[in-house]
């Protein structure tokens, strides 16, 4: 048979095949696919389309062995056997994971799945804590047997069992179009799933580059790579879009190219790793995202919300990809370029764009790890003195306040509820569900305590990291919290603070931050200092040792 050909059959499963198929462990996601991506609306969108008989769409399954494994379908978790036959879902995967947990009783523990049908309206709807009367589970509606013994727990639904019946006998009877096919390899499903992805709701770039280029295996995907680094630094699941970046820049400066051709011979004569295969380029981007981050955590920049822009993270993971082995002066001169081009943004004419990405990037040359570090150097090169950070506003998103909140974490803050310093952990898990810093910097003096006029809430120095709210800081200052000092607060401070005079508080606090500022600014950047190359490099600028 020719490779570029495949053979298939039609096929059609009720809900209760495919709910079985999904617990024997015969339904498979491979590891190409996409997320699960459906809001709740989604999935009552679905549901009533099959009740009221409007068509869903087919399936796409692929039919080829699988190993065991331990598998999470929506809310589901499978402990799935190796079968010799399983069902790769290539297209359906947002119906599939929909319909299982749904009619699944474990589903309900995700809320997107927590549904039921109303007798009152016929439409299925999402159950309410507590439950309203006349909704029935939609596992109940699955199954006669479970229907009828909910109609016995509530007999004021007794009127509209003809209804209830009508509706299990419906979904029941719901068939959904399936096409299996066989004899395809892997790329060609990939091909197939690519041209699936130009109709209908479309892949994230993570998506699409996992679709065209991931593999099976722990870590061999764009969310195999968040997961591993989050989980093994708690600098926090970074944007999707930024690993797969990451990748492409550690292979080639300009990002903006197709990943549909990224491993074909014409781009692999310009990559910097031109040898590598696709497993390669995951398992070498997650080896040197966690160089990046770990050296961004050792200067300060404790998650990824804490960082004032993302192109540093990229051209800190080119560096660690061109040079695993950094001599310890060119790390601390990266540190420099680092806060240089933090706090200097404005005089660079840095803006985080994809151009300030292009020609940072494209000063590292393999070979040449000294060399590139004085050409970030001189990228960044001040002529001045640069401006503190921007003080009298703190708006999470800016390139300065992350500065700020970078400076305040620099105090190792005392958390609250344990009396020892923060962890990065417990940074983390405040910053789980957050874009920005915000969730864990406390206001420390809301807005409408403050007489008109004399409004600092949105000052840097109104904000505090603790992840608490106001209420419960105030309560645990008030039981002579060590470590003050930590928090830049002093007794005058705390004293202003229960006493309701906010806008002193404030003055007070914001004298200890402008100094802070200072200080952590002259240090981080270390202006006026000699930042030559290490000695190595010096006495031997020819030998490929010292040069990286």
């Amino acid at each position: 048979m020719d490779e570029s050909q495949a053979t298939s059959r039609a096929e059609s499963y009720t809900i209760r095949e495919l709910h079985a198929l999904v617990r024997a462990g015969r339904i498979r996601v491979p590891e190409f696919q996409r997320s699960f991506r459906w809001e709740t609306k989604d999935v009552l969108d679905l549901f009533d389309s099959l009740l009221r008989g409007f068509p869903v769409g087919s399936l796409l399954l692929w039919k080829r062995p699988a190993e065991a494994a331990r598998l999470r379908i929506g809310a589901l978790d499978v402990d799935a056997s190796e079968v010799p036959d399983a069902l790769w879902v290539v297209d359906g995967q947002q119906r599939i994971t929909s319909l299982v947990n749904a009619v699944d009783p474990d589903g309900g523990r995700d809320r997107c799945f927590a549904l039921g049908y109303s007798l009152k309206t016929g439409k299925v709807v999402r159950r309410r804590d507590p439950e309203e009367d006349l909704v029935v589970p939609l596992p109940d509606l699955f199954d006669l047997g479970r229907a009828l013994a909910w109609l016995g727990d509530h007999p004021e639904a007794a009127e509209s069992a003809d209804r209830l019946q009508g509706a299990v006998t419906r979904l029941a009877g719901v068939e959904i179009a399936a096409t299996i096919m066989h004899d395809a390899d892997e790329s060609i499903l990939r091909e197939v799933f690519d041209r699936i992805n130009n109709r209908g709701k479309p892949l994230s770039d993570a998506e699409v580059f996992d679709a065209l280029h991931g593999g099976p295996g722990k870590g061999l995907t764009i969310e195999g790579i968040r997961a591993s680094v989050a989980s093994r630094t708690s600098f926090g699941l970074l944007p999707r879009a930024a690993v797969v970046q990451a990748l492409l820049v550690r292979r080639h400066t300009d990002i903006t190219r197709d990943p549909h051709g990224e491993f074909s011979e014409s781009r692999r004569r310009v990559s910097d790793f031109p040898g590598e295969t696709e497993e390669e380029a995951y398992q070498g981007t997650e080896a040197a995202l966690l160089a990046a981050v770990r050296f961004l955590q050792g200067q300060g920049v404790p998650h990824w919300t804490f960082l004032p822009f993302r192109f540093q993270l990229l051209v800190l993971t080119r560096f660690f990809a061109l040079f695993p082995r950094v001599h310890d002066r060119n790390l601390d001169l990266l540190g420099r370029w680092l806060w240089r081009t933090s706090v200097g943004a404005d005089e660079l004419g840095i803006s985080g764009s994809q151009a300030d990405l292009r020609s940072m990037a494209a000063c590292l040359v393999a070979g040449q790890e000294s060399d590139s570090v004085q050409r970030l150097l001189a990228a960044a090169r001040l002529e001045h003195e640069p401006p503190l950070p921007d003080v009298s506003v703190f708006r999470a998103t800016r390139s300065d306040s992350k500065v700020i909140a970078s400076a305040l974490w620099s105090l190792e803050p005392t958390d609250l509820r344990t009396g020892e310093p923060m962890t990065v952990e417990a940074l983390a898990d405040m910053l789980a569900s957050s874009g920005t810093p915000s969730a864990a910097l406390t206001e420390l003096v809301p807005a409408d305590a403050l007489d008109k006029g004399a409004s600092v809430a949105s000052v840097a120095a109104n904000r505090m990291i603790s992840g608490l709210d106001r209420r419960e800081v105030m309560a645990f200052l008030g039981d002579d919290v060590k470590r003050l000092g930590s928090l830049l607060l002093t007794e005058e401070i705390v004293a202003c603070l229960q006493n309701n005079d906010g806008a002193k508080a404030i003055q007070l606090r914001g004298d200890l931050l402008d100094e802070h500022l200072r200080r952590f600014v002259a240090v981080r950047t270390a202006l006026g200092y000699e930042d030559t190359p290490p000695l190595d490099a010096i006495l031997h600028p020819d030998d490929p040792a010292s040069a990286g």
